[in-house]
């Protein structure tokens, strides 16, 4: 196992710095739009926190000096016991603000992904949030969509950039990025895991491992129905041969224009059930590899004689670095099967009428 002692989490918050803690997680995951974080000290004799520092502040996490999530404190919990005070600060990144924020009621017109940053993140009412724009193709900035009354401007910006055939997430920096999230720079040396029972145990380097195959979301076909605006129907299907199973599933797809369309939708649906189906969990020791604290869209291989079935090449999905009285410094990995990868389905309209 590597040696850990050297690496160092900080949480920066209007200029305070504190990397002495107790306890701490720091979450990222490809599929959920918010990373999260909280950070916690025990035992203490008198409040430290100075008091300007409160919820809504901009805040950093970086680990080796990197930064490895850029948002805002949500919370302060504070509590006091037989063996002193403990603090909790908890928040999420910058995407969670932009979840929480509903796009105006008076924006129903239909809107460009170009446009719709520039009135809800670098300008409007949250211009005064760190968020910049990644490096993104001009084409992918065109895809369209109207704006419905309680939407959340989260899920404006990802239904336009859908249009493009795009993805959307933000940055450890808090750059919002488009594009595929697997497209990420790669670490110089690929993470290669191993759990071994045999004379090559000493080769090991994870803490255990939790590999599931579960197929009560996954189909052998899927079928998509529909009928564009212009009153053509269309159905098209796909299947897989994954399962011995006959399991057949009807999808009524709203939005594809053109039969072609229908017949990637399809296809996109059957790739995430089967991107949901399967997850490999390794628990790691330390925050880092090489020197690099762990990220999403690394792509990883694992190799073990106990757990067979899940040797081969997986990617990063999820990562929690994890800090605890009893386990010390460790990162949870969430791997998924990166073929059953699919990016959104481009198509023609997203808008509403």
């Amino acid at each position: 196992m590597p040696d850990n002692d050297t690496e160092k989490m900080a949480l920066h918050i209007d200029g305070v710095v504190c990397s002495t803690w107790d306890d701490l997680s720091v979450d990222s995951d490809i599929g959920v739009p918010a990373d999260a974080f909280s950070f916690s000290w025990f035992d203490a004799e008198q409040d430290v926190l100075p008091d300007y520092v409160k919820g809504g502040s901009n805040c950093t996490v970086s680990c080796n000096g990197e930064t490895v999530l850029t948002g805002i404190l949500d919370r302060i919990g504070q509590r006091v016991g037989r063996n002193g005070l403990s603090t909790n600060l908890s928040g999420r990144d910058l995407a969670g603000q932009l979840i929480d924020c509903h796009a105006p009621i008076d924006a129903a017109a239909n809107l460009s992904l170009s446009e719709l940053i520039k009135r809800y993140v670098t300008g409007g009412g949250l211009a005064n949030l760190p968020i910049t724009i990644g490096k993104v193709q001009n084409d992918w900035l065109k895809g369209k969509t109207g704006v419905d009354i309680g939407e959340s401007v989260w899920d404006v910006l990802t239904a336009a950039a859908q249009a493009s055939g795009q993805y959307v997430w933000l940055s450890a920096d808090g750059q919002l990025m488009i594009g595929n999230p697997f497209d990420v720079p790669q670490p110089t040396i690929k993470p290669k895991f191993y759990l071994y029972n045999d004379d090559r145990y000493e080769q090991n380097n994870v803490l255990d491992a939790d590999y599931q195959y579960d197929i009560s979301n996954a189909f052998s076909t899927m079928e998509v129905v529909g009928q564009n605006d212009k009153g053509k129907n269309f159905k098209t299907k796909v299947t897989s041969d994954r399962m011995a199973l006959k399991r057949h599933r009807i999808i009524n797809d709203s939005r594809s224009d053109t039969q072609a369309e229908a017949e990637k939708f399809a296809a996109k649906a059957m790739a995430d059930a089967w991107l949901d189906a399967t997850d490999l969990t390794l628990p790691v020791s330390g925050w880092t590899h090489n020197g690099q604290p762990w990220r999403t869209g690394w792509e990883v291989s694992f190799d073990s004689n106990v757990l067979t079935r899940a040797v081969g090449d997986w990617v990063i999905y999820g990562r929690t670095m994890l800090l605890s009285r009893a386990n010390g410094k460790t990162t949870e990995l969430r791997l998924k099967r990166r073929e059953d990868w699919m990016q959104p389905v481009k198509y023609a309209d997203l808008i509403k009428k």
